[in-house]
Order: C-alpha cells, then structure tokens, then sequence
C-alpha cells in the first residue's frame, strides 16, 4: 500500500447535527416540538393526566422558591424535564415511580416526541439529505443529537452502508476476549439522545425469564416484543458484544409511523433522552458513544456543526465539542499528508441566523472556534452549505 493510499483508508469527517439539519425536511425545532408536546399532553385523560398534575406541581414549586408565576405556556421545557428528572432520579416517589423508562409524565413527554416527530418525517426523502449522505464515506462520524431518523432514511434511500454503534467486534483468536472488526466499510452514526425508533427489550426479557421460572409459557403482552414481526423490530447490535454493553437489548423499529398510529402510550416507550439540562443522568445508554472522541484529530480532515446552536441545556455537550473542535484545529493542522497536498479543510458552521445580532450570539456561544480556521453558512442546511462541504 502506497503512502497515499494509506492517508485514504485512515482519514475521515465528522459532522455534528442538531435539530436546524432535520428542519428543512419540516421538522419542528425544539421550541416548536415543546408547544406540540404540551398542547398534546394538557388534553390527555387518565393516567396520562399526571402531566398536568405534575406541570402544576413545577409551576408551584417556582412560585414558592423563586417567586415567578408562570402560566403553562410560559414554561421552559427543559426546566421542567430537569425538574421531574431530578425527581425520578432520586426516587422520590419511592415505591409510587412508574417505570424504569421514568415516571407517568415523562413517559408522556417521550411517547409524544415519538409520535409527533413519526407524523412530521417526510413520505420521500428531500434531495438534499440524499445529497448530504452521498457526501459521506466510511469511517466517517456523523454525531447526531436528533431524535428523528431522517438521516438513516437518507442513507438507506442512496445505499450508503452505516451502523449505529462505534465498533463492530470480533472473538480473538489468541484467547479471551474480543477485537475490533474493520472490514465492513461503514459510516458511523451515534444518535447522541437516544431515537424515536429505539425501544428497549429489557424488561420484557425479564418478564420471559420470571414465566419461565414459574413454569409458564414464555411470552407476554407487550406491543413491540410479543410479535416483532408486526411493526418490524431488529436488534440495533449486530455481531459478538461484551455483556454489559447498554445497547445489547435494544430494538430498532423499521414502522415507526404504524407503531406510533396504535396508541403506544404506557405500553411502548422509546428509548431517548428527554429534552432536560439534566439528561447527563441517564447518559449511560450512550456513554460509550463520546468515548474517546477527545482524542480524535490527527486523521480527522473534515468537520462541521450543522444546526446545533450549543442550546444552554446541554453544557456537557459544548464542554464534549470544545475537545473536538480545539484538537482539530490545532493537530497537524499545517500538516501536508499526501503527493495531492491535502490539508485539513477549515471546520464548517452551518446554522440560520437572519440578522448581525443573531450571528453575533451564535459566535458567542462558539467562542471557543479559532475563526481564522473555520468558515460559516448563516442561511440554514441548503444548497450553499452542500456545495461548502463538496468543496473541503
């Protein structure tokens, strides 16, 4: 293998998508979802009117320590999913918490999302994601904190080979353990929140296992795992994995929008992480997904952030992309690797700010960019910034 060849097979990008990639495709952004949610939610009856009680318990605990009186419209979403987080976390209902998935209205918060975002996913795919996956080659990173599957409807509509997982493993043949296994070409994808076609396995599978050892047939009422084939759940792994991986049991739905059609409601909640500043607790599901992503930056040639505006809620991930972006620009950044003379590419910003205000926060909150080595495209994900990433 030649030199050049080598720098081929090692290099690769990574992109960065939040909720301005999906938004052209006519994906609501997360203001947008929260009216959606809350509207949805406030007309819901029985069990699921627990959102309401707790929405006035939030609402009363603000009055109460810090004096605001807020209406329902006035409250912020991620206070709230913060508030009713630190509650389930520390189990404050003690033996009255509903569910390993959270509490009555989180599960309200999470089945809507899904259900919301499952009727808002385009019948065809835009053009332009199914000319941004064409942009992708294996070994490339795509760190998504979006919960549709717009891009995994992309990339299977233009046969680009992916998976949802950092490595895919083999046994090792000189003893225990396992290694890593490269030789499918694939670009990586890791859906940082979780999915709206996630469902977890887990407690169905100790369902099984506590019938067995009564002696019952195995088996049981559950919408998604008692007849996989019915909405077309696969495991979301392939191949050998270690058996504590988070992920071992958890299930892509291929008919997402039958499903959420069926009054999935407390009997079908998808795995993600509510929108909260304090999702960093039920980060586990997705650890490995940051690991050592710190370190990358020696091969790394392309980057870009395209529709993530660093939202307060979610410090860890402006601390996680200020490791990521300060080890690109600054490893090997003059470095010439090949005869062609490729250099990294200058990182990419692609957000929609329509006034010299909003670009000025949004640098503000990116005010740990080296602005000599990066580029922006202020007019949304569009032609322009396609044509930006064709060219790096």
């Amino acid at each position: 293998m030649t030199q050049d060849s080598d720098f081929a097979a090692q290099k690769f990008a990574i992109y960065i998508l939040g909720a301005g990639f999906s938004k052209p495709a006519g994906l609501p952004l997360a203001c947008e979802l929260w009216d959606e949610v809350r509207r949805r939610a406030l007309s819901l009856s029985g069990r699921a009117s627990f959102f309401r009680d707790d929405l006035e318990t939030y609402i009363e605990y603000r009055k109460k320590c810090d004096g605001k009186r807020l209406a329902f419209e006035e409250v912020d979403l991620e206070e709230f999913m913060a508030f009713l987080d630190i509650e389930f976390h520390l189990g404050l209902r003690g033996k009255e918490t509903w569910s390993s998935e959270g509490n009555e209205a989180q599960v309200v918060v999470k089945t809507l999302i899904g259900e919301i975002l499952a009727e808002r996913m385009p019948a065809s795919i835009p053009e332009q994601y199914l000319a941004f996956a064409r942009l992708l080659r294996p070994n490339d990173y795509v760190l998504t904190f979006n919960y549709d599957v717009l891009l995994e409807r992309a990339l299977e509509s233009a046969e680009i080979p992916y998976r949802l997982y950092p490595d895919r493993l083999k046994p090792n043949p000189l003893g225990k353990g396992m290694l890593v296994d490269d030789t499918k070409k694939e670009v990586i994808v890791l859906k940082l929140h979780g999915s709206i076609d996630w469902f977890d396995r887990t407690s169905y599978s100790q369902l099984e296992e506590n019938r067995m050892k009564q002696g019952l047939p195995t088996g049981g009422s559950d919408l998604v795992f008692q007849d996989r084939q019915r909405f077309g759940a696969v495991p979301l792994l392939e191949g050998p994995r270690f058996p504590d991986d988070p992920l071992r049991q958890m299930y892509r739905i291929r008919e997402i929008e039958h499903l959420y059609k069926s009054r999935t409601l407390f009997l079908a909640t998808p795995s993600l992480l509510n929108p909260s500043s304090m999702k960093i607790l039920y980060s586990q599901m997705v650890r490995d997904f940051w690991w050592g992503l710190g370190y990358v930056g020696e091969m790394n040639f392309r980057m870009a952030i395209i529709g993530f505006s660093l939202p307060p809620q979610d410090e860890y991930a402006r601390q996680a992309l200020y490791r990521i972006v300060k080890n690109y620009q600054s490893i090997s950044w003059d470095k010439t690797w090949d005869s062609a003379g490729h250099r990294k590419a200058p990182l990419l910003l692609v957000d929609f700010r329509s006034s010299a205000e909003e670009e000025q926060a949004f640098r503000q909150r990116y005010a740990f960019v080296d602005w000599s080595k990066a580029q922006t495209c202020l007019s949304g994900f569009d032609d322009k910034a396609l044509e930006l990433m064709e060219r790096s």
